[in-house]
């Protein structure tokens, strides 16, 4: 038997057994080891983003190929090194496309548009059989049509736990790269400024990400100035509680010679905070939009702003490939920074902790330790 964590309907968590599925010639079993838990994971459990219940949540893992099918190697796809065998150490890309959409027709390097995709953790229910189709449960049961990342050795079971959502960030930078290309040929200058909106996962490996690739400036913005404080141990420069400093306009182009940011990242699910993002940027600049996939409402902005200034708003939804992925693990194998304070882990039966807000409010990331 595999032991689940099952969201039957919105703010609804319950332990369940399922037994262990042997796979059919196609598909793989893997034995999950960590299993991250998700800001979309939470808004799909509250009821604030569509989920398909019943479901077992989670997409961020860490596992080791388990079972595997006799013809698995022909449809699921595996990167990071050859074939895959049983004992290996792996990841997932949650994502399944469907190859026959508009965009996997004419934007295949675009996997997170698919129109049809399969997600694990959200779209793929758990009331048939095979049933374990999301990452909070013991065992994980891989699709046809798949990728599957192989793990680097040197990288730590709770560290490649974030090889996921770190890829949005390794994504996000590519993504500015191709965006800004300047001289030197890395989408970086002396003095570059990013400014990020939320201490949070996503927000903290958005900043070591960027300092990673060569910013220098780097600004957090949050309310806890715990996290802030953590902030600083991956590559972040200033930081503003926002709770004390109300004129961050004024905090910013004091700090860039009256000049504004290049890069506004908004990972903290706020609508409001995009108004004064669009304030604290330069002329050209950009600002991404990150935090909300989840509708928690509009958001005011000056449109003489982005006119004048001629500034960007792209919206970024996800990575749009596995390599991401891959390279995202091979960053953290790294460890040039302390990932391991973003992390909290809990047994998969101390579940009812993450609906806790005041719990995760002191926490970075929560994940289970199978």
């Amino acid at each position: 038997m595999a032991k689940a964590v099952e969201c039957i309907s919105p703010g609804k968590l319950h332990l369940i057994d399922y037994p262990t599925p042997d796979p059919v010639k196609d598909n793989i079993l893997l034995k999950v080891i960590r299993s991250g838990v998700c800001g979309t994971d939470l808004q799909g459990i509250e009821g604030r983003r569509s989920l398909r219940y019943p479901v077992i949540p989670g997409h961020e893992i860490v596992a080791v190929v388990d079972k595997i099918g006799d013809q698995a190697h022909r449809h699921i796809k595996a990167l990071g090194g050859n074939r895959l065998n049983e004992g290996d150490r792996v990841t997932i890309n949650p994502r399944i496309v469907c190859g026959d959409c508009f965009y996997c027709q004419n934007l295949p390097q675009r996997q997170e548009m698919c129109l049809n995709a399969k997600t694990y953790g959200s779209s793929l229910q758990s009331n048939k059989h095979p049933h374990l189709f999301g990452g909070w449960a013991e065992n994980l049961y891989i699709l046809p049509g798949s990728e599957i990342i192989k793990l680097p050795e040197g990288l730590s079971d709770d560290l490649a736990v974030l090889s996921e959502p770190f890829a949005c960030a390794v994504g996000l930078v590519d993504r500015f790269r191709r965006e800004h290309d300047w001289i030197t040929g890395d989408g970086f200058r002396v003095n570059c400024c990013v400014i990020i909106y939320g201490a949070g996962t996503i927000g903290i490996l958005m900043a070591s990400a960027f300092s990673l690739a060569g910013a220098e400036k780097i600004v957090m913005l949050d309310l806890i100035e715990k996290r802030l404080s953590l902030s600083k141990e991956f590559g972040v420069s200033h930081i503003i509680n926002t709770s004390v400093t109300p004129d961050c306009i004024g905090y910013v182009k004091e700090l860039t010679e009256g000049i504004g940011a290049d890069i506004v990242i908004e990972a903290c699910g706020v609508p409001k905070v995009l108004k004064e993002g669009i304030k604290l940027l330069r002329r050209g600049g950009i600002l991404f939009e990150v935090g909300h996939l989840a509708d928690v409402g509009m958001a005011e902005i000056d449109p003489h702003l982005i006119c004048r200034n001629e500034i960007e708003i792209l919206g970024h939804y996800a990575y749009p490939s596995s390599q991401n992925l891959a390279y995202a693990a091979r960053l953290l194998a790294e460890h040039t920074f302390p990932y391991e304070k973003l992390i909290h882990k809990i047994p998969l039966d101390d579940y009812a902790t993450i609906l806790d807000r005041n719990v995760r409010r002191n926490i970075v990331k929560i994940i289970f330790e199978m």
